[in-house]
């Protein structure tokens, strides 16, 4: 792998020669006994997406965006007294680039599926409190949140998702149908609310 310019395509992609994808590579050292500071470097990469080559290597596609999370990330890293690199690379072979794209995706297929079995429990939760009689406000407000993690937590993955990976369409369908089971209970609610309220008008 080595140093190459920028070279972009006009869908925004990145390509180097023989039109072989670009990447950026962050290199760190971290002092010796600095667990705090690796295990939140290391959660850090994650939460951009980068993959891990080796120990202290991590790939991103090249973009702006990804350039500016890892000087940030490196800005970081020199503050708990290590040192980094942000090196600008491209695919060695067609082969490397479709081993390598393919790992990106399973990446975030799994957290992808950690989203698909947040929705199954959402779901359970609600279908636990129906049948407790829980049809309160108190327990919407509840439910109203969880979805706004959930929604959350789908962002993040999609954010991450260079690639397109194939988990994501369920993932976006598992989650509108959370909003629609949520809506049928909101439902529920409001109707055993005005049950409620017309007994105290008797």
């Amino acid at each position: 792998m080595h140093e190459t310019n920028d070279s972009r395509k006009r869908d925004g992609s990145s390509t180097g020669e023989g039109g072989r994808h670009l990447w950026l590579l962050l290199i760190y050292q971290l002092p010796k006994g600095s667990s705090s500071a690796r295990t939140a470097v290391w959660r850090e990469a994650r939460r951009l997406g980068a993959l891990s080559l080796q120990h202290a290597v991590c790939l991103l596609p090249l973009s702006e965006e990804n350039r500016a999370a890892y000087e940030r990330l490196a800005g970081r890293i020199e503050e708990y007294g290590g040192e980094a690199s942000i090196l600008e690379t491209h695919s060695p072979t067609d082969a490397w680039y479709e081993r390598t794209v393919a790992r990106f995706n399973a990446a975030r297929d799994e957290e992808y599926e950690e989203v698909v079995d947040e929705t199954e429990r959402f779901r359970e939760e609600i279908a636990r409190e129906r049948r407790k009689g829980k049809f309160t406000f108190a327990e919407l407000e509840d439910e109203e949140s969880n979805l706004e993690r959930l929604n959350r937590y789908l962002a993040q993955v999609e954010a991450r998702d260079a690639f397109g990976a194939e988990g994501r369409a369920r993932a976006e369908a598992e989650v509108e149908s959370c909003a629609g089971v949520l809506e049928a209970f909101a439902q529920e609610i409001y109707e055993h609310q005005r049950a409620l309220e017309s007994e105290d008008d008797l």
